[in-house]
């Protein structure tokens, strides 16, 4: 908006709730740091935010909601249709038309078989397609992340200390809470608290349980009208700063599920500072650590990193559980893929060279697709 465009933004109903809720969080630290930025000018940060609460005060009633499956034609010259992706909540396919022509734009694609989002819409037919490929030379381990869950939780209550889990606040956070409560709910794990230290995964909660329509079941009417926890209980939601520092007096039976996913920021970076150096504690990363991260130097054994500028001695016990990532594996990208009844021109982006090269020949290896990455510049015409 801050270059002119004021027209409609088409999306789900879900993923403009989301949006907003990304969006005003964002705004909210770069102004804080643009406020700090202007107190300490020598550190060299951004003193004016890229956006604020003000820009997205404007930007929020140009979302225009779009149910899944409704064939649109809002915009002059085209067609467009939203199906379900499965990746986080509201993602979708998109359909585009252009008379004789159709482009499929997969954006992120999920995976099958998750306990909370539905599998990715099958699409059958197409001219070409743009597919993302994060894990397309990659599978995710077969073994269910629930039961890694279980072990993981029960090994950090016999160490009798606490367990920290990092999780991204949209989707991973909600997925972690559904995946305690079925354990709790079949006696597989002992009693243990559960503090959800993330007021963004809080209020993302909220939104999952509002849009029905993009859940694999309601739930609302599974676990009740109001119950934000998704199937969790002896849930604590911590929103203040001041809640939040209280949980440093705890010293075991207890789980914290705080943000980032990858302790790039947020409150968690505050939790491994204080149990990092606490020998009966644990902390798990349930995802992918991009390199550079303070979760991929954990991983990587790093005995000395430096939190919030800080070097801290890594004393706990430190896990990793895969299964819950949410994209979509090799196989499962080709399981996608063999929908089509047609044979569409594909380009493979939304990855590093490696995957995307490996991708592009599975699919035409296995369907005969004219498949390939697609490169940095390269203009198509359909």
């Amino acid at each position: 908006m801050q270059q002119g465009f004021h027209g409609p933004i088409y999306c789900t109903s879900a993923t403009a709730d989301v949006t907003e809720l990304v969006l005003r969080d964002a705004a909210g630290l770069q102004e804080d740091e643009a406020v700090r930025a202007r107190k300490h000018p020598e550190r060299g940060l951004h003193q004016t935010p890229l956006y604020t609460h003000g820009d997205v005060d404007n930007v929020v009633p140009l979302f225009k909601a779009v149910a899944y499956g409704d064939m649109r034609q809002d915009i002059a010259g085209c067609s467009f249709r939203f199906s379900d992706a499965g990746h986080i909540l509201g993602s979708a396919i998109m359909e585009i038309g252009f008379d004789t022509r159709k482009l499929v734009f997969t954006g992120d694609l999920g995976r099958y078989g998750r306990p909370l989002l539905r599998d990715p819409s099958p699409i059958t037919d197409g001219d070409y397609v743009l597919c993302e490929s994060t894990y397309g030379d990659r599978l995710h381990p077969m073994n269910d992340p629930q039961d890694d869950l279980r072990t993981l939780i029960i090994n950090a209550m016999n160490r009798k200390g606490v367990l920290v889990i990092p999780a991204f606040a949209v989707g991973r956070t909600q997925e972690i809470l559904y995946a305690i409560g079925q354990l709790q709910a079949a006696s597989k794990i002992p009693k243990v608290a559960t503090y959800v230290d993330s007021p963004m995964g809080i209020a993302a909660d909220a939104i999952m349980a509002r849009h029905p329509e993009a859940t694999r079941f309601n739930l609302q009417e599974r676990f009740g009208t109001g119950y934000l926890n998704i199937g969790c209980n002896f849930v604590t939601n911590v929103q203040t700063q001041q809640e939040s520092i209280a949980l440093n007096d705890i010293t075991s039976d207890a789980i914290i599920i705080a943000s980032s996913g990858m302790a790039t920021g947020g409150r968690v970076l505050h939790h491994l500072r204080n149990r990092l150096p606490r020998p009966n504690d644990t902390i798990c990363f349930v995802g992918f650590q991009s390199p550079g991260t303070i979760g991929q130097q954990l991983l990587a054994g790093q005995k000395q990193p430096r939190i919030m500028g800080v070097p801290i001695d890594v004393k706990a016990s430190i896990a990793h559980i895969d299964g819950f990532s949410a994209h979509a594996d090799r196989n499962e990208l080709l399981r996608w893929f063999g929908n089509f009844q047609s044979s569409p021109k594909t380009f493979i982006v939304h990855a590093e060279p490696g995957p995307a090269a490996s991708l592009a020949a599975a699919v035409h290896d296995k369907y005969g697709f004219d498949a390939s990455p697609a490169r940095q510049g390269e203009v198509v015409e359909i």
